[in-house]
C-alpha cells in the first residue's frame, strides 16, 4: 500500500525548478522517471487508501475515522501534488516563451549578419577601385603639372629670344619701325653699294627670324593657357577622386562596425540559446521535442519583430529622403560653382558628390519611382532591414555607384516576378555577362522594367517575349557576373522613365 508522507513529494518536486537570473528554468537532477512519477502521483485515485492488502490468516480492520483520516491524508497530498505539478509546467511555459524569444532574435541576427557582411565585401571592392582611380587622378595631376613646368620654361626662352630680336631691330630704326623705313636707315648708312646689300640680306633676316619668334611666343602662350587649363582640371578631379575614396573608406567602416556588433549579437544570443536548452534539457530527445514546441511561438515573435522593424524603417526612409533632398540641393550647388569655374571644359570632370553620410553618392533617382499596388517581394521570403538594406548610391567596383538593392539569400532561393509583365530581356546561363552575369528583365503594367542580375539559374519557359504573373518564379538567387566573390545574392534595379530609380520605397513595404 501506498503511503502518505506529506514532507517528502513537495520537497522532491521542489528540486525541479529554479528560475536562474536571465529568467531561464533549472531543472535539478530529475528526468523522464522522476516527472512520470510526478504525474502518476498527481493522479492517483483519492481511493487508493480504501484498498489495503491483508496477510494471509490476519484479519486487519479498520474503523471509519481512521479511513476517513487516510482519504483527507491523501487527498491532501493529491492536491498538494497537482500544485507543485502545475507549478512545474508555469515555469517550463514560461522557460520555452523565452527559448523562443530567444531563437526569434537569434535567426533575425543570423539573416542580417548575412547581408551586412555581403554589403561590406560589395563596399571593398569598391574602395578598392576608388583608391585606384585616386592614385591614377594624382599620377595625371603630377603629369599635367610637368607640362605645365616645361610649358612655361620654353615660353621663358622664346621671350627672351624675342627681346633680343627686337633690340637688335632697333639698330636699324627706332621702336615700332616697319620694314620699310628700315629699308630707308639702311640705304642712308650705306657707303656704297655692297654694304647697302649686306644691309638689306641682314635686315631680312631679322624680319624674318623676329616673325617666326613672335608667332612662336603667341602658340606657346597659347599651349601655356591650356596646360595650366588641364592642370587644373586634372587637381580638380584628383581632389575628387580623393575626397571619393575617403567617403568610401568611411562607409566601408561603417558596414565593419555593423557587422562585427551583429556578430557579437549572433554570437550572445548562441550562447544564451546553449545555456537555455542546456537546463531544460534531460536527453537529446527532449531538446528536440522541445525545440519544435517553441517553434510556432518562434514564428509568431519574429512576425512580430518584422513588423517592429517595419515602423523604425518607415521612419528611417523619411529621414533619408530628407537627407537625400537637402544633399541633391548642395550636390546641385557644388556642380553650379565647378561648371562656372571650369567653363569649356566640364566634358573633362567627373560630377558625382558624396553626402554628408559618407559613401552614398546623391543621384537621381534616388527617392525611387512611382508606387505600384498589389506587388509581391521579389526574393521568396526576404524580409527588409533583415536581409537587405536601402543600399542605393552606396560605392560598387568600377567607380560607379549602386543603382539598385542587393537582396541576400541562399543560392537556389526563388526569385518570382513583383507583378504580371512580359519579358523584354535576359542573359541565360549560356550567354552570362561579366557584370550582372545571368539576368531576366521584364515589364510590368506602369512600363517600369525591372532587371534580376546575378541569377544562379533561370525558370524553365522563361524568355525574351514571355508573359510572367505576378509571384511567378523567373530564376533563383545566384553570384555569377562580378558578384562571383561575394555572397549570393539579388541585386535588384528599376528603370522608369528612361532612368533607374531607387527600387527600395516600393518593394521594402511587401518585403517582410
Amino acid at each position: 500500500m501506498y503511503t502518505s508522507n506529506s514532507g517528502s513529494a513537495p520537497d522532491v518536486v521542489g528540486a525541479v525548478t529554479e528560475r536562474t537570473t536571465d529568467g531561464a528554468v533549472r531543472r535539478g537532477g530529475i528526468g523522464h522517471r522522476a516527472l512520470i512519477a510526478v504525474l502518476v502521483l498527481g493522479f492517483l485515485p483519492p481511493m487508493i487508501g480504501l484498498a489495503v492488502p491483508s496477510a494471509p490468516g490476519v484479519a486487519q480492520e479498520r474503523s471509519s475515522s481512521e479511513v476517513q483520516d487516510e482519504l483527507e491524508a491523501t487527498e491532501q497530498q493529491r492536491r498538494g501534488l497537482s500544485s507543485e505539478l502545475g507549478a512545474v509546467r508555469g515555469e517550463l511555459s514560461r522557460a520555452e516563451e523565452d527559448l523562443a524569444a530567444v531563437g526569434a532574435r537569434l535567426e533575425d541576427a543570423r539573416s542580417r549578419l548575412t547581408a551586412a557582411e555581403g554589403q561590406v565585401t560589395l563596399a571593398e571592392m569598391g574602395l578598392a577601385d576608388a583608391e585606384e582611380a585616386r592614385d591614377a587622378a594624382e599620377r595625371a595631376h603630377e603629369a599635367a603639372t610637368v607640362l605645365l613646368a616645361e610649358a612655361e620654361e620654353e615660353l621663358t626662352e622664346q621671350e627672351v629670344l624675342l627681346s633680343s630680336h627686337l633690340v637688335h631691330t632697333f639698330k636699324f630704326g627706332s621702336s615700332g619701325a616697319q620694314a620699310g623705313a628700315m629699308a630707308l636707315e639702311i640705304l642712308r648708312r650705306a657707303e656704297d653699294p655692297n654694304a647697302f646689300a649686306v644691309g638689306m640680306k641682314q635686315l631680312e633676316t631679322v624680319v624674318d627670324v623676329q616673325d617666326a619668334t613672335v608667332k612662336g611666343v603667341f602658340e606657346l602662350r597659347t599651349a601655356r593657357e591650356q596646360r595650366a587649363r588641364d592642370a587644373a582640371i586634372a587637381q580638380g578631379e584628383a581632389l575628387q577622386a580623393e575626397a571619393l575614396a575617403v567617403a568610401t573608406l568611411r562607409t566601408v567602416e561603417q558596414l565593419r562596425e555593423e557587422a562585427a556588433a551583429v556578430a557579437e549579437e549572433v554570437a550572445e544570443a548562441e550562447r544564451v540559446q546553449r545555456a537555455m536548452v542546456a537546463d531544460l534539457r534531460t536527453s537529446e530527445s527532449e531538446t528536440a521535442s522541445m525545440l519544435a514546441r517553441v517553434q510556432p511561438r518562434q514564428a509568431a515573435l519574429q512576425t512580430e519583430l518584422t513588423r517592429a522593424r517595419e515602423a523604425e524603417e518607415a521612419a528611417r526612409r523619411e529621414a533619408e529622403r530628407r537627407a537625400a533632398e537637402e544633399a541633391a540641393a548642395k550636390a546641385a550647388a557644388e556642380e553650379a560653382a565647378r561648371a562656372a569655374a571650369t567653363s569649356g571644359n566640364s566634358g573633362r570632370s567627373r560630377s558625382a558628390s558624396s553626402t554628408p553620410g559618407g559613401g552614398r553618392l546623391s543621384t537621381p533617382g534616388a527617392a525611387g519611382g512611382p508606387s505600384v499596388s498589389g506587388i509581391v517581394c521579389p526574393v521568396q521570403g526576404a524580409v527588409a532591414g533583415r536581409d537587405f538594406s536601402n543600399d542605393w548610391g552606396y560605392p560598387r567596383s568600377g567607380g560607379r555607384y549602386h543603382q539598385g538593392n542587393d537582396i541576400f539569400a541562399g543560392t537556389g532561393t526563388p526569385v518570382v516576378a513583383v507583378a504580371d509583365g512580359t519579358v523584354v530581356r535576359w542573359n541565360p546561363p549560356s550567354a552570362p555577362t561579366g557584370l550582372g552575369g545571368i539576368t531576366v528583365t521584364y515589364r510590368i503594367g506602369d512600363g517600369s522594367e525591372w532587371y534580376n542580375a546575378h541569377l544562379d539559374t533561370v525558370a524553365e519557359g522563361i524568355e525574351p517575349g514571355v508573359s510572367v504573373a505576378r509571384g511567378q518564379t523567373i530564376g533563383t538567387v545566384g553570384n555569377t557576373g562580378n558578384a562571383r566573390t561575394t555572397p549570393p545574392h539579388l541585386h535588384l534595379g528599376r528603370r522608369h522613365g528612361g532612368m533607374w530609380v531607387n527600387p527600395w520605397p516600393t518593394i521594402s513595404p511587401v518585403c517582410r
